[in-house]
C-alpha cells in the first residue's frame, strides 16, 4: 500500500473516531437535558433517557473499530462517487449526517457481492443501479490503523486468512468483516422465505445463522419486534454458547431455546430429558435397539396420533346433560350436535376453538330461546311435580324460579364450568394414547416390542423425557388447543437440524404458524441415527409443502486444509460430499498410538502442554461417550484445570475441556484431541460411529491430534 494513501487513511479514521466522541457526547447532553423538557411526563423522560443511552452504548462498543470496510460507488447518473465506510453498526452524526454504514444496511450488500465494476443493490425504493470503483478490507484495533487490503487486487482466500488464523474467542465476534458472497446471500433472504442451509462442518452454518438474524432485526425493524424472533438450538451449552454473540451483533430480546425447552414452556409441564449418552451406547450395541425413536419422529407416528386425536374430538362432549338441580337444559345429545355443525376446518384447527365456539353457541340459544327453554322447564316442572304434594309442589316451584333466573342472567358461569372441564391434560393424554397405540399403529411392522413402550410409558410417569416425545407432546397441543401466543413469532432459525425427524418440523410448524423457518444443518453430523433426518428434501416436501429452497455451503472455514482432507476419508468412507477447504495450511494432524490408559493419559499431557505454549485459550479432548469424557477429565485435573462438559453444562469460558464429540457438534476451538480412534472404539461399519468421529475431527481451528490404541479404525489407514 502506498505511503501516502496509508497516512490518508489514518487521518480519515482519525476523524471518525472524533465523530463517534462527538455524537456520544451530544447525546449524553440529550439525555441530561431530558428531564427539563418533558419535567412530569415521567414515561417520555425514560423512553428518550433509554434512546439516548442506547445509541451511546453502541458507540461505545465500536468505537474502538468503527468499521471495517469500505466502498466507493457512483450512482447511475451522477458525476461523483461516494465513499461509504461500513461498521458492525451504522452511525450518524448530530445533524443525521452519516458516520458509517451499517453492515446490513442494503447498501452493503455490494461489498459483500459485487465486484469491482458495474452492479446494483436492491433498495426499499427499488433496484439502484451503479458503478462499484473501490472496495476496501480494514484491520482496525484500538482506533489504531493496523493495514488495509483493497479487495480486487488480493486473492479471496488471503483476505480471510488473517480472521482464519484468530482465536475460536474471536471469530464469531469478527465474521461481520468476512462474510462470503454465498453466506451473505443466504443471511439477505427475506423475511418470508422458507430457507433449508446443507453447510459442511465448518461453513459458518451458526454464524449464518445468527446474522441472518440480525439482518431481519434490523431491517425489519419496523414491523417486526426482536421478541418475534426465536433461535432453536441443540441443547444448553450450545444456547448459552450464542447467546454472547447476539448482544455483540446489536440483537436484544431474542428468544434463545431448545426444542425441550419450547415444549416444556409450551404444554406447561416440568419434566426431565433423558440424556442422549445411552441410548447412543444402546444404538452402537443393536441398531434395531431404538426403533421405537426413530418411529416417534416419523410421519407414521403423525399419522396414528392423528387417528387418536380424530376419537379424541369424537367424544369431547361427554354423554352428559347440563342440568340445574335436576332439570335437563340441553340434553349431551344436543350438544353434541351444536358441536358437529362447527365444521371450518381453518378457522376451528383445534379441539379448545371447537368448544369454546360450542359454548359461545349455546350462550347465544339460551339469550334468542329463552321462553321455549322456560317452556321445557315448565313441562319438566309438570311431570315432576304430577303425584306430590303441594309442599313438594311449591319447594320445586322456588327451584324452578331460582333457575329461570339464573337463565335470563345469561347461564354463563355454569357453561363455562361445564366446557372447561372437557379438555384434557395434554402430557397425560400422550401416556393414554402410548398405552393404546397398537389401536392406531401395528408396531409389529416396525419391529417394536410392547416392552418398548412399556419402559417409555414407565419414564413419562415419572416425568423423564425422551427428546423423540417432543414432538407428539407439541403436536397434540396444538391440535387440542392450539398454538396461542406462540403465533405471534415470525422468524425462527434452527441450528443443528440434522438431528430432527420429519415430525419434529411438522410440529414446530403447526405451532409456530405464522412464522418463516431458517433451517441449518449438515447431514454428515446427523449422529442420531436413530431419529435424524435421512436427506432434507423429505423437510422441503412433508413440512413446507415443496415451498422452501434448499441452499449448499461446501466451503470450510473453520479448520486448516491438513485437518479438512485428513477427516474428508471418513465423508468418502460414508459416501456423503466432501467439503471444500479454504487454503489455509497448517500444521499435519498427527496420529499418536498409546497402549493402556496411563500412556494415552500421559500423551494428552504433553499436547495440552504444546497447546498451551501455543497460546491456545480453547483445547478440546473429545471423546466417544460421556463415561471416557469424566475419566481423561479427572486424571487431567491432578494436573490441569481442565472441565468436563456434560448435556446439564451451560457454560464454557475457554481454557480444557474434556467433552463428548455429540455435545461439541456446532462448536469450535483452537485446538483439539481425538481420545481415542481406534479400530475397538470405532466401527467403521457403523455410520452413526463413523459421524461421531468426523465431528470430533472437525472441531479445531488449527490443530489436531488423533490418539489410537493398537490399531486405526480403517478409513484414516492411509493418514499414516
Amino acid at each position: 500500500m502506498e505511503n501516502s494513501e496509508f497516512e490518508l487513511e489514518k487521518e480519515k479514521l482519525k476523524e471518525v473516531v472524533e465523530k463517534f466522541k462527538e455524537t456520544i457526547k451530544y447525546y449524553e447532553l440529550r439525555a441530561q437535558a431530558v428531564p427539563k423538557l418533558y419535567k412530569d411526563n415521567e414515561l417520555m423522560i425514560e423512553n428518550f433517557i433509554n434512546m439516548y443511552d442506547e445509541k451511546m452504548q453502541k458507540m461505545f462498543k465500536t468505537i474502538n473499530s468503527p468499521y471495517f470496510a469500505r466502498i466507493d460507488f457512483k450512482r447511475e447518473n451522477e458525476n461523483t462517487a461516494e465513499k461509504l465506510y461500513i461498521g458492525k453498526i451504522g452511525a450518524v452524526d448530530e445533524e443525521n449526517n452519516i458516520i458509517t454504514i451499517d453492515w446490513r444496511a442494503p447498501i452493503s450488500s455490494i461489498y459483500y457481492d459485487s465486484n469491482i465494476g458495474k452492479t446494483s443493490y436492491i433498495a426499499p425504493e427499488g433496484v439502484c443501479k451503479g458503478e462499484l470503483l473501490l472496495k476496501r478490507q480494514y484491520n482496525i484495533e484500538n482506533q489504531k490503523l493496523i493495514s488495509y487490503q483493497d479487495v480486487d487486487t488480493v486473492a479471496n482466500d488471503e483476505l480471510l486468512k488473517p480472521y482464519l488464523n484468530s482465536s475460536a474467542d474471536n471469530r464469531l465476534k469478527n465474521i461481520v468483516s468476512t462474510i462470503q458472497k454465498e453466506q451473505n446471500q443466504i443471511i439477505r433472504e427475506p423475511l418470508n422465505k422458507n430457507i433449508i442451509v446443507q453447510g459442511v462442518a465448518g461453513s459458518g452454518k451458526t454464524t449464518v445463522a445468527l446474522h441472518r438474524i440480525a439482518y431481519l432485526v434490523y431491517n425489519y425493524r419496523d414491523t417486526v419486534k426482536p421478541n418475534q424472533y426465536l433461535v432453536i438450538g441443540p441443547n444448553k451449552f450450545f444456547i448459552s454458547y450464542i447467546s454472547n454473540v447476539l448482544p455483540d451483533l446489536d440483537v436484544e430480546n431474542v428468544n434463545q431455546l431448545t426444542y425441550d425447552e419450547l415444549c416444556k414452556e409450551y404444554i406447561n409441564e416440568d419434566f426431565a430429558l433423558i440424556s442422549e449418552d445411552e441410548k447412543i451406547r444402546q444404538y452402537i450395541k443393536n441398531s434395531n435397539s431404538l426403533n421405537f425413536q426413530n418411529l416417534k419422529v416419523s410421519m407414521e407416528f403423525k399419522n396414528a396420533l392423528d387417528k387418536y386425536i380424530e376419537e379424541i374430538d369424537k367424544n369431547i362432549i361427554p354423554d352428559k346433560n347440563i342440568e340445574i338441580k335436576g332439570y335437563v337444559i340441553f340434553s349431551s345429545e344436543f350438544i353434541k350436535n351444536i358441536y358437529k355443525s362447527i365444521e371450518n376446518p381453518v378457522i376451528y384447527d383445534n379441539i379448545e376453538k371447537k368448544v369454546n365456539k360450542t359454548n359461545l353457541l349455546l350462550q347465544k340459544y339460551v339469550e334468542d330461546n329463552l321462553d321455549d327453554i322456560k317452556e321445557n322447564l315448565q313441562n319438566q316442572f309438570k311431570e315432576k311435580t304430577k303425584n306430590v304434594s303441594n309442599e313438594l309442589k311449591y319447594k320445586e316451584m322456588d327451584i324452578l324460579s331460582s333457575i329461570e333466573k339464573e337463565l335470563s342472567k345469561g347461564f354463563k358461569q355454569r357453561l363455562n364450568k361445564f366446557f372447561n372441564q372437557l379438555l384434557p391434560n395434554i402430557y397425560k393424554t400422550y401416556i393414554t394414547f402410548l398405552s393404546r397405540i397398537n389401536e392406531y399403529i401395528y408396531l409389529s411392522n416396525y419391529n417394536i416390542k410392547n416392552e418398548n413402550v412399556n419402559y417409555n410409558i414407565k419414564n413419562l410417569k415419572s416425568k423423564k423425557v425422551e427428546f423423540e416425545d417432543l414432538s407428539s407432546l407439541i403436536y397434540l397441543k396444538t391440535r387440542i388447543n392450539g398454538g396461542g401466543e406462540y403465533a405471534n413469532y415470525k422468524q425462527v432459525a434452527i441450528d443443528e437440524a440434522q438431528d430432527f425427524g420429519d415430525f419434529n418440523f411438522v410440529a414446530l410448524k403447526k405451532l409456530l404458524s405464522n412464522a418463516t423457518f431458517s433451517i441449518f444443518g449438515d447431514l454428515a453430523q446427523s449422529i442420531y441415527q436413530y431419529r435424524g433426518i435421512k436427506n432434507w428434501e423429505s423437510v422441503q416436501e412433508i413440512a413446507f409443502n415443496n415451498k422452501c429452497e434448499i441452499k449448499n455451503l461446501h466451503k470450510s472455514y473453520r479448520t486448516t486444509t491438513e485437518i479438512m482432507n485428513c477427516a474428508s476419508n471418513i465423508t468418502k468412507h460414508l459416501g456423503l460430499n466432501v467439503a471444500e477447504p479454504v487454503i489455509r495450511h497448517g500444521k499435519k494432524v498427527e496420529f499418536i498410538n498409546f497402549s493402556g490408559v496411563d500412556e494415552q493419559i500421559k500423551t494428552i499431557e504433553n499436547i495440552l502442554e504444546e497447546y498451551l505454549k501455543e497460546d491456545f485459550k480453547t483445547i478440546a479432548i473429545i471423546c466417544k461417550d460421556e463415561d471416557e469424557a469424566s475419566s481423561i477429565s479427572k486424571r487431567l485435573n491432578k494436573k490441569f484445570n481442565s472441565v468436563n462438559i456434560t448435556d446439564s453444562d451451560t457454560m464454557y469460558n475457554g481454557g480444557i475441556c474434556a467433552i463428548t464429540s455429540y455435545l461439541a457438534k456446532g462448536l469450535e476451538f483452537d485446538g483439539a484431541i481425538v481420545s481415542n480412534a481406534s479400530k475397538l472404539k470405532y466401527d467403521e461399519n457403523n455410520d452413526m460411529e463413523m459421524k461421531l468421529l468426523y465431528v470430533a475431527m472437525t472441531r479445531p481451528l488449527h490443530e489436531l491430534k488423533v490418539l489410537y490404541d493398537n490399531e486405526l479404525v480403517k478409513p484414516l489407514y492411509n493418514m499414516l
